[in-house]
């Protein structure tokens, strides 16, 4: 990979939570970030902290389900930037329900938001990464993919098919110098986690072996040392940062 200050990082589902960490890690580090969500709006204040700071942003508003939004998603940062070094698959989607409750529409919704999207993304840049000789791909997964995970069947599959995903797009790819890892944190604090109502995280963090949740930052702090890591030989691993939780909290509905 290329030195940080001359680097291009596309982040997906970046607007808040772990995504918006991520962009702003990248930023300060002096990577040029693409910020991305459904709605361009969303993407307004995270932009504006990154050029506050003397960054450089692109918000691209592109619903990542779609083919033809991802590939202008892709071509909007090649027309600005001219590069892509780093892709960061963090779109994502989940409700709480029990399997037999989960409607054959709630299981599209959340396998495409956390799979399909993902795939769609690493589609899309392997030319460009062909082309120049290598780039990155970081998946980010969860616990949620291993083990059972009562009140998100939709979403443990999901993230199990993409820790499947990063595994084959790394052996098929690794040829031309893609290397495709994987971050599956355990729960993090974010404003739309339920984890923000004080109650819920008391007795979330009784569970927890280190006795907290983690932050967005720590998750965004190990996902640019894994974009930064200069070891070719690692590829296709998806790693847990889930403070030895090793396992998934079970949200039963």
């Amino acid at each position: 990979m290329t030195d940080r200050t001359d680097s291009v990082f596309v982040i997906t589902g970046s607007a808040a939570g772990i995504g918006r960490a991520i962009a702003l890690r990248a930023a300060r580090g002096g990577a040029r970030v693409v910020v991305n969500s459904r709605k361009a709006e969303k993407l307004d204040q995270v932009t504006k902290e990154i050029e506050d700071a003397g960054g450089e942003a692109l918000a691209v508003g592109a619903d990542l389900r779609d083919p033809e939004q991802v590939d202008t998603l892709v071509q909007r940062t090649l027309e600005r930037w001219q590069r892509i070094d780093v892709l960061v698959n963090n779109a994502a989607g989940r409700f709480l329900a029990a399997a037999e409750q989960i409607s054959p529409g709630g299981w599209r919704a959340v396998v495409e938001a956390n799979l399909t999207t993902a795939f769609l993304c690493s589609r899309a840049v392997f030319p460009v990464f062909r082309e120049r000789g290598g780039g990155r791909i970081i998946n980010i997964s969860s616990v949620g993919a291993y083990g059972p995970n009562p009140g998100g069947a939709h979403y443990g599959a999901a993230k199990a098919a993409l820790n499947s995903l990063t595994e084959t797009l790394a052996y098929e790819w690794g040829r031309y110098g893609i290397q495709v890892n994987g971050v599956a944190p355990g729960p993090v604090l974010t404003e739309a986690s339920r984890y923000a109502q004080e109650e819920q995280r008391r007795l979330v963090e009784a569970k927890l072996p280190g006795g907290r949740i983690a932050m967005p930052d720590e998750i965004a702090e190990f996902v640019l040392s894994l974009a930064q890591l200069r070891t070719p030989y690692l590829n296709g691993e998806t790693v847990r940062v889930d403070g030895a939780l090793r396992g998934m909290l079970h949200d039963e509905p």
